[in-house]
């Protein structure tokens, strides 16, 4: 066994690459800075109460001139964010963009003692009010901010629903229905031709505190990363590319497909598939797979032969659609394991599509844990080859570039898992890392996940308020 630490993947930026996103854009600008098809001016609504609505509009004047960095002796790992100017464009709205929530509305939501109602009721004054915006204005981005008493509710009955096996899903009664407001309103804009960006008083200021006073509240990020991360989804959701994967001349043009299963909302149907679809630029599409079934053998969900290759089959005619050809080499990940039946469909699929090269990974936490001299955890991106088979990547650990380790917990390395690959371990696991820093929702590049299985995952937990039959967007903006 042989154990080795990664370089940390380059990005592109509008005229130069760099390791680091907000270091990248700083210098180099984004990559669409100087595309025709970027806007100059981005158009913004605001959904809201008076005062969020005034505080959001407030707090985004004031980032146009920048947001100082707290102080700190690691300056790389928390930069003062220069202002939404970085992105070479700016920001409008006018007063009829600003839309106000009715506050005896607002009050009769609150009063509703079911907080499950009360997510639904205000989820709805929302979307009402952004398919006005929608229909009657130009915005290309709609701001939904929520007030500090609703989330203090809704908070406070909220359930935490991190993937779990679905041996342990089994378990789940029908009568723990929770309902996520976040999510509930992503998922019931999905009938809009524009994409919401949902921000909780936190990022523009508001103490956490504030919010929710009956449970324990969030951490915080500093003001400057706050502003970071707002700005640059704001950028990427009304259509610009903040920076992209560095592509080699010699790398074959690849698609990275994540699939990932959900429940229904009331947790009784069939788990149902989702398959992410992204190429080296990070353009990612969204479908909706056929129904999987939860197998005696290993209590995974499985998709059958032919619902895996029609799922294959049909993300590569998007991918085709969208880039008028089809890629030369296709990587899936999955997490949980490819059944007999799921491989063959695959490879069916592939090659009736004359693509021959191929590679079919399960990534999943991993039980393994390194350990290094010293008192910090192993570096990112410390990679183990276990066997032909099995690898170890740490895509959480120290990083040399912030001079620290910037989490709060001993971290966890990924467990790849190769079922049919072309390309060499490390290899693959050098695209897992650089693929962790597609995240436009986060610009600190250290994400644990690469992008398609969060993606997927963050996908799955928006769809599976909508039924079968309702249409859903394609662009990836309207689930982030």
């Amino acid at each position: 066994m042989n154990v080795e630490v990664l370089p940390e993947p380059d990005l592109e930026f509008g005229t130069g690459t760099h390791i680091d996103i907000r270091f990248g854009i700083r210098d180099y600008g984004p990559v669409g800075f100087n595309q025709p098809t970027t806007a100059k001016i981005i158009n913004v609504g605001f959904v809201g109460t008076a005062a969020t609505v005034r505080r959001v509009n407030e707090w985004m004047t004031a980032a146009r001139a920048g947001v100082a960095a707290r102080p700190s002796k690691k300056e790389k790992f928390r930069p003062a964010f220069p202002g939404f100017g970085v992105f070479a464009c700016d920001w409008a709205t006018e007063e009829r963009c600003q839309r106000i929530i009715d506050s005896r509305k607002m009050e009769l939501a609150l009063s509703n003692p079911s907080s499950a109602e009360t997510i639904k009721t205000a989820a709805k004054l929302f979307i009402d009010e952004c398919q006005y915006l929608d229909s009657e204005t130009n915005v290309d981005v709609i701001i939904c901010a929520p007030p500090n008493e609703l989330l203090a509710k809704v908070d406070a009955s909220r359930e935490t629903e991190r993937p779990v096996p679905f041996s342990r899903w089994a378990k789940a009664s029908k009568d723990s229905i929770a309902y996520d407001l976040h999510d509930l309103v992503k998922a019931e804009s999905l009938q809009l031709k524009i994409p919401i960006q949902y921000v909780r008083p936190p990022t523009y200021g508001v103490p956490a505190k504030q919010v929710a006073a009956r449970v324990k509240p969030r951490g915080v990020q500093d003001a400057a990363t706050r502003a970071w991360n707002f700005h640059t989804a704001l950028y990427y959701k009304a259509g610009g590319t903040p920076w992209r994967l560095l592509r080699r001349t010699s790398d074959l043009e690849s698609c990275y497909i994540g699939i990932s299963f959900f429940r229904s909302i009331d947790k009784v149907r069939i788990h149902t598939s989702v398959a992410q679809v992204f190429n080296e630029r990070g353009e990612g599409m969204i479908l909706r797979g056929g129904e999987a079934v939860k197998s005696d053998s290993d209590l995974e969900p499985h998709l059958s032969k032919a619902d895996m290759k029609a799922l294959v089959v049909n993300a590569l005619g998007q991918y085709e659609k969208e880039h008028h050809h089809l890629p030369a080499r296709v990587v899936i990940h999955k997490t949980s394991g490819f059944s007999v039946e799921e491989t063959m469909g695959c490879e069916e699929g592939l090659q009736g599509l004359k693509i021959h090269t191929r590679d079919l990974l399960v990534i999943r936490d991993s039980e393994v844990r390194l350990f290094r001299n010293g008192t910090y955890p192993p570096l990112r991106g410390t990679f183990l080859q276990i066997d032909d088979r099995l690898s170890l990547l740490y895509t959480r650990g120290s990083v040399p570039f912030f001079e620290m380790y910037p989490g709060l917990y001993v971290p966890r390395g990924l467990q790849i898992e190769s079922v049919a690959t072309e390309e060499s371990p490390r290899q693959l696991a050098r695209e897992i890392l650089a693929l962790t820093k597609m995240n436009w929702n986060n610009t600190q590049f250290d994400s644990s996940l690469p992008i398609t299985i969060q993606a997927a995952r963050q996908v799955g937990s928006i769809l599976k308020y909508t039924s079968e039959s309702s249409p859903i967007q394609k662009r990836y903006a309207f689930y982030m």
